[in-house]
Parts: structure tokens; sequence; C-alpha cells
């Protein structure tokens, strides 16, 4: 807090007018997921946005809208609802959660955040994070997890995620790749490789820093473990050239050294997680933009207007720097996907005799993505009905308990979960913006209506707004619920301004009552109490504001504390420490028991600042115990 402007968008909201009669509110509340800021000359992406024309992506027949696909998808999610049990592998509930999120996220415009799945794999896997990075030896549970959470509620699963990130950065192998914890011998496996790569795509795509160094040694990996015909393989020494008999080494198995002769599905995996490193590090400008297609119908909003939420690790995050992130040398990046790129068009097929065909086709899924992101379209040939041919391929394998029949050594789970993946174009899904996998869809905006952020940052439409004395009446009988209150509190500065135009006898009732709720029991009503006080900037307040400085949540304690600031106008001369405010802010489970005492003993020190500076300009006034 650096300006009294900035205190007072902080007190209370803004609304923007925009055309076609519809208002923005955009809160700032300690607590709630993300803060919603407007941004005018971008599109709108909001809740039925995910509406695909059929030929969106180039498909000659089918698409996700297609109805086959997506009742085929649909049969897909509650299959997998009731195959999951809580007892299930970790790897499996990952994976089966992620894969009903995306299908929500296409179909429904929203995150599933009550699935009882989605819920309780996010919970138990984040509670586990520790044991994971400790005891993990694949690489693909943290990489799932890491998208997982970071789809489900970036910020509630800050914490989590930036551990996984860490993780990645120290299994990463020197040359850049990934493979199995502790290996008898060196070698680099394209597999777990891509699934880190895109780990470190989604967490940028929302916000989270991380070196981006670690992305281009990956990327240099790739590229460098290409063989010469074009394709990629499954295991390669460190050196990144593949392995052969006559270097084979103690320990490894033929099963090891045939691995690695180039297949499809590596070769997929290596073009796609160039493609996609390239567009993490901004390499080239993407010639085609995939998720404009999906903003086609922007539900009465003004075209102009997009909702944007701050990214994660703030607004210096890579998610907003323009431009190369790295140098590196396009013409090797050119020649080296131009020549998988003609691999594949040689060679692509879709039938069960490709290992693994489900992983297959996610893998598949990610590649055509990526490169029409970078180039425009997805070749020539065969490729160009990549979409179909998967489709008709998942449409042959239906039937038994689980919808279709699980490929080569999937399992029950993951078969159907990839498919799900694939059929929902769950790369084209995670490019949405996070702001708009948050809003709640199945419903269009009203002319004069008001947007808002509720809990976990979702966006949706408020009908009608009470008045102030409507609201302090709900109050004072005990029939407002905690989202009428949040309401109120997003609302203040709206409500201050009817406050101030009220004769004296009502102002003076209306705020003896919110002085007496700065000792409620509820935290929403001391939050409005603390921000309307404070927005009121009268001395007055002072003594609240001060009893409110040692509030059991440390939250309205730096509302209290940028209240008083407000009202002194001593912006530049009584500041808390980054660290202290940094950590009242978070949520106060989260925060160990040293944090806590710092942040007390801070505070406790600024309220006797602030308390000699008040009895300075009001000697004889009567501070609340």
């Amino acid at each position: 807090m650096d300006s009294i402007e900035m205190i007072e968008e902080k007190v209370g909201c803004r609304f923007l007018g925009l055309r076609q009669g519809v208002k923005i509110l955009a809160p700032r509340i300690p607590g709630l997921a993300c803060a919603v800021t407007l941004c005018v000359s971008f599109t709108v992406f909001l809740a039925s946005v995910f509406v695909v024309t059929p030929n969106a992506s180039a498909q000659a027949v089918y698409s996700p809208e297609h109805p086959e696909v997506r009742a085929l998808a649909n049969d897909l999610v509650n299959y997998l609802k009731g195959a999951v049990k809580p007892n299930s592998q970790m790897n499996s509930r990952v994976l089966a959660a992620l894969a009903i999120v995306q299908h929500s996220k296409r179909y429904n415009g929203s995150v599933p955040l009550g699935d009882p799945l989605v819920k309780q794999a996010c919970e138990d896997v984040a509670a586990q994070v520790d044991e994971m990075i400790e005891n993990e030896r694949e690489m693909y549970l943290p990489c799932i997890t890491i998208i997982l959470l970071a789809e489900t509620n970036a910020r509630a699963y800050r914490e989590p995620i930036k551990k996984l990130l860490r993780f990645l950065e120290n299994r990463q192998n020197p040359n850049g790749s990934y493979t199995y914890k502790n290996e008898g011998y060196k070698s680099c496996d394209m597999s777990q490789t891509q699934f880190a790569a895109l780990a470190m795509f989604v967490a940028k795509l929302h916000g989270f820093d991380m070196d981006v160094q670690m992305a281009k040694r990956t990327l240099d990996w790739t590229l460098n473990s290409q063989l010469a015909d074009g394709g990629w393989a499954y295991k390669l020494k460190a050196s990144g050239q593949p392995n052969d008999p006559g270097s084979r080494p103690r320990g490894a198995t033929a099963q090891d050294i045939a691995y690695t002769t180039p297949s499809i599905s590596m070769t997929f995996a290596g073009g796609g997680t160039a493609y996609l490193l390239s567009d993490f590090l901004q390499l080239n400008k993407r010639a085609k933009s995939m998720t404009k297609s999906l903003a086609k119908e922007t539900i009465g909003l003004p075209k102009t207007v997009t909702i944007y939420v701050e990214p994660v690790d703030g607004k210096s995050s890579l998610l907003n720097k323009t431009g190369p992130l790295v140098q590196f040398d396009r013409g090797k990046f050119s020649n080296k996907v131009r020549a998988g790129n003609a691999w594949l068009e040689r060679g692509f097929k879709v039938d069960r005799n490709i290992p693994f065909t489900c992983y297959y086709l996610f893998t598949l899924e990610r590649y055509a993505y990526f490169r029409e992101q970078g180039e425009g379209n997805v070749g020539n040939g065969k490729l160009v009905n990549w979409y179909d041919e998967g489709f008709k391929y998942l449409l042959d394998q239906r039937g038994g308990r689980s919808v279709i029949k699980p490929q080569s050594k999937e399992n029950a789970i993951w078969s159907p979960a990839l498919a799900v993946l694939f059929l929902v174009r769950s790369s084209e899904v995670l490019n949405v913006e996070p702001a708009a996998s948050r809003a709640l869809g199945g419903q269009g905006f009203k002319e004069d209506s008001v947007l808002r952020t509720g809990a976990n940052g979702l966006i949706r439409q408020v009908e009608t707004e009470k008045n102030l004395s409507d609201l302090i009446s709900m109050m004072k009988e005990g029939e407002a619920d905690n989202e009428q209150l949040r309401e109120l509190a997003e609302a203040l500065k709206k409500q201050i301004s009817e406050f101030r135009a009220k004769d004296d006898k009502s102002r003076g009732e209306i705020k003896a009552f919110l002085q007496s709720m700065i000792a409620a029991r509820n935290y929403f009503r001391r939050l409005i109490a603390v921000r309307f006080l404070a927005g009121e900037q009268a001395m007055d307040n002072v003594p609240a504001l001060l009893y409110a400085l040692g509030d059991p949540d440390l939250r309205i304690c730096i509302e209290a504390h940028d209240g008083l600031r407000l009202v002194s106008r001593k912006i530049d001369s009584m500041k808390l420490s980054d660290l202290t405010r940094k950590n009242a802010l978070r949520d106060p489970d989260a925060l160990t028991g040293e944090e806590n005492d710092s942040c007390r003993l801070e505070l406790s020190e600024m309220k006797r600042n602030w308390t000699e500076w008040f009895l300075k300009i009001r000697p004889s006034a009567e501070l609340l115990d």
C-alpha cells in the first residue's frame, strides 16, 4: 500500500460503467480466492465461451461439441465417478479428477468444485505433497498433481504447487530431461519429460513463477534427443543418444534397449513438448490463437471486455512478460520440429497395435494443439483428420464395464480418463484463461446486472442488491448469511455513499451499531464493520479501528491498520514490513505458530504507535478495551 488511492480501492469496490448496461464490480478482499479486475480492449472469456463451432479445429466431421463425442465423454465421466473409490491408487484418483475437471470446463464452463471425487482427490493429494516429494519414483503423479490443483483452485493450493515446482527443478537431470528416481544407470525418459513440461506450462498459465532456464534446458534436451530419422524414442542415454546393445549399461535389459527405437507415441511426445516449450518461452509469436474459437459467444457482454485474475505470484510473474524469455537457436528448433512433423505425417495411424493407445491419444491431442498454435495448422496428409480418427477409434472400443476397453497395460481408470482428456481437447481447455475457468456457466448475464466474484474466485451475477438500511436490519436480526455479508463487504463503497446522505440521527445509529460489531464472533461482520469505519475516514472511528488491530484474524488487523493510514493520511510513515503483511493476509490455518507470533509482535508495536499518535491529537479520548 503506497498511496491513498490504493487503500481507498482496497476498502471498497469500483463500479466500472460498460456498454450494454452491464456493470462490473471489482472487489479486493483478503481471504477470497482471487481479485478480479477489468481490462478493456481484450476479448471476454466467460462461462459459456466454451461453445466451439464444429470446424473450429479443422476436423472434417467431429469436434468436442459433436453430439456423439459429447455423449461418449459424458458416459466416460459418469463411469469414472462410480469406479474411483477412496482407496483407489492416488495416481488413478488424480487422473480421474483431472478428467472430470476438464470435462466440466469444456461443457459446463466451470470447475466442479463441489464434485466429491475432485474435492477429495485435491485435498488428499495436497496433504501428501511432502511425502510425494520424498518418496515418488516417477514424475507422472507430481506433474498431474500440479495440473489438477492449479486448474481446480490455484490460490487455495498455492503452497503445495510451489513445493512441487521446486521438486521439478530439483529432479531435473543436468541436461534438462526427467526420469525415474535413483535409476541404476543414467538414462533419460521422453514420457516423463513431456509431463514435466506440461506441468511447467500450466503453472505459468496460472501465474506461478519459476526459473525459465529449467524450461530451456528441457527444450534443449528434447531437440537434442531426436533421432536421425526425425523420430523420438522412449529412453535415451544422458548424452541424448539412444542406447544400443554395443554400449548397453550395466543393469539394462533387452527390454530397456528395445524402448530406445523411435515410436509414434514418443514422436508425438517429443514434437508436442518442443512446440509447448517454445510457446512457454515465447520464442515465436503464435500463428493461431486456438482459444479465440472458444470466445465466440460472449453472453451479452461487450467484446472489448475481459475478466482477468491476477497471477498467483503477482503482476510481475512470467505470465505478464512479453517477448522471448530466453535466447534460443530458432533455426535449430525449426529444423528439428520440421523433421519430426515429416516423420509423423508419414506414419500417422490410430489402432490397437499402438501400446497404451489412450495415452497415445492424449499425447497426440497436445501435439496437435501446440503445433496449430505455432504454425496455424497440423500439416498435411493423414494428420489433417487426427481428431476424427481418434474419436472413431474410441467409438469402436466401446463396451465392457469401463465404457471403453482398457488399452494395453492401461488400467480401467487410466484408459477412460485419458480418453476424456482427448475428447474434450484438454490442451485447448487448459489454455482458457484461469478467470474464465472459474466462471459459472449455464446462464447469461442480463442487462443492468452486477458481476462479482464469490468464494473461490467464481464470477457470478447478483440479481438485486439490498440497500444499506436493509442489510443493517438483517444483521441486527441475525438473518444475513455469510454470502450476503460477503456481498455487503464487497459493495461497501456504494453503501458508504448512501450512509453519508442520511440525516445525522440515522447516521449516528448506524455508526454506533457498526462500532459495536467490531467485536462480533462472525468474521464477515467484523470485516464489514472495520471496512465501513475505515472507508468513512472519520476521526471518531479511530478507537474502534485501534481495537480491531488486536482482532483474532490477522486479515482484519491489516484492514484496521490500512484504515488508520487512510484516516490519518500517514501513508508513508506508518508501514508494516512486507513479510508481516504477506503472512497476515494468508489463510490463518496455513500460518505456523512462529509466523503468527511474528505478525502479532509487529502489529502490537504498530498499535502502540497508532495509540500514541491519536492521544496526542485527542488527549481526552476514550479507548475501547
